[in-house]
């Protein structure tokens, strides 16, 4: 007799019958052919035009209230914000969006740290940790209202805590964390 595996769920079936496990992995198999064929089927990411849509709204609403074109989108995974970064940039808002995450380490997150260094050179504010200059550089990069600066800023968890985005009129939760204390963390940081 063969015991049941502590490793299966209760709800899994457990099949002893060769023939019908394999027919079992060949129906999973199907299965799961079925759904990555309706993937590859997919031309349109409905959620990436959504928030298209919502910043255009955005920022036609700021206009109208005086607020500053600024908008906030945090999502929860640096994939993510990396895909968003490409398809805003191709969205027409190229060289309009700051990346903000743990490492900052995007190319052009550097580009924006180098220009920040070589700026404020021989003052206070360059505090020679990296790390601390680099945020620094993207929240002041951010900030700029006067068209060098960005309008978006697409950022994970990292910008939830300690950084001040009072300037920014628009947040947008891409991606929404299981902990609802994190929403309110994010809001924070505009309210």
């Amino acid at each position: 007799e063969e015991s049941v595996s502590d490793d299966l769920l209760p709800s899994e079936p457990v099949v002893q019958n060769p023939v019908k496990k394999k027919q079992a992995i060949q129906t999973e198999i199907e299965e799961l052919t079925g759904i990555i064929d309706l993937a590859h089927g997919l031309r349109s990411d409905t959620k990436a035009q959504s928030l298209l849509t919502a910043l255009q709204l955005g920022f036609t609403s700021m206009v109208e209230l005086g607020a500053s074109r600024k908008a906030i989108i945090f999502t929860e995974s640096k994939r993510t914000q990396e895909y968003l970064h490409q398809f805003l940039s191709a969205s027409g808002y190229d060289g309009k969006l700051v990346l903000f995450s743990g490492t900052n380490n995007h190319r052009d997150s550097t580009v924006i740290y180098q220009q920040w260094l070589a700026e404020h050179k021989g003052t206070d504010r360059v505090t020679g940790s990296p790390q601390v200059d680099r945020r620094t550089a993207l929240v002041d990069h951010f900030r700029q209202c006067d068209g060098s600066g960005a309008e978006i800023m697409i950022a994970t968890e990292a910008a939830a805590e300690g950084v001040n985005l009072q300037f920014c009129a628009l947040l947008i939760n891409y991606d929404l964390p299981w902990n609802p204390q994190r929403v309110e963390q994010r809001i924070g940081r505009c309210h």
